[in-house]
């Protein structure tokens, strides 16, 4: 009786193995095929009452900081109406995957940049402070743009 439940359990096992398809030789699997996307980062800000001057001198630093850098700044959207004071969107040049990323040599070259125009790291690291004081309230979010012909949502 031993051998025959060694002989079924083996034969369990290998029955998967049986029903799948093998892999022709040199065959790779076909890479998913991506959507044409265009990815953005987008912050909503409130400023507090009275700080929106301040908070655009600095802004202006931060534009300086991407032209230095060589980089694209992010379109900025002043509203007129609703909660909002300013919407901003920074295009992600590497796409979703940036998410994972632990760090980004891009936003590296920016910081050195925005640290050269600042006076120092810690002069820089204080603009950063100072800005983030003048918020009243941010939301973060992602998404992004496509051509109409492309599937997808």
């Amino acid at each position: 009786m031993t051998k025959f439940a060694l002989f079924a359990g083996a034969i369990a096992l290998a029955m998967p193995m049986a029903v799948t398809p093998a892999q022709a030789d040199n065959h790779a699997e076909a890479e998913p095929k991506m959507l044409e996307q265009d990815w953005y980062r987008v912050n909503l800000v409130r400023f507090k009452e009275g700080k929106q001057g301040r908070a655009s001198e600095i802004i202006a630093m931060y534009e300086k900081a991407s032209d230095a850098a060589g980089q694209e700044g992010p379109v900025s959207v002043h509203m007129n109406s609703g909660p909002w004071h300013l919407m901003v969107f920074f295009k992600m040049e590497h796409g979703i995957g940036e998410m994972g990323w632990a760090s980004n040599p891009d936003e590296a070259a920016w910081d050195k940049a925005f640290a050269e125009i600042a006076g120092g790291e810690d002069q820089a690291k204080k603009l950063h402070d100072e800005f983030s004081s003048l918020i009243a309230v941010r939301e973060r979010h992602i998404g992004h743009i496509h051509d109409d012909g492309n599937e997808g949502s």
